[in-house]
């Protein structure tokens, strides 16, 4: 069953499930609106660096290697690049 077959008989089943419970009122958008997903902005440490102020290297890696900042190893080893979310950094020194 396709995606597009599901979504069609979600509909149906809603509004039979209106007509049933209400006086026949039936909403003619019974399926939320999907709505698309930002990109998310992604920075290297050095990057990072220049967003927050202040902000050392090492207080920097010490927070990503806690957890305490959710960040991205890209490549392989130690040659591999951190990368971290812009708003989860923003947001850990927001609070």
């Amino acid at each position: 069953m396709t995606t597009e077959r599901k979504k069609e008989l979600a509909r149906q089943l809603v509004a039979i499930i209106f007509e049933l419970t209400s006086a026949g009122e039936v909403p003619t958008d019974v399926m939320p609106v999907e709505q698309p997903k930002k990109p998310v902005e992604m920075l290297t440490l050095k990057e990072s660096l220049d967003v927050i102020p202040g902000l050392s290297m090492h207080t920097l890696r010490q927070l990503v290697l806690q957890g305490k900042i959710k960040s991205v190893r890209c490549g392989a080893g130690v040659r591999g690049k951190i990368l971290v979310a812009k708003n989860d950094l923003l947001s850990y020194f927001e609070s």
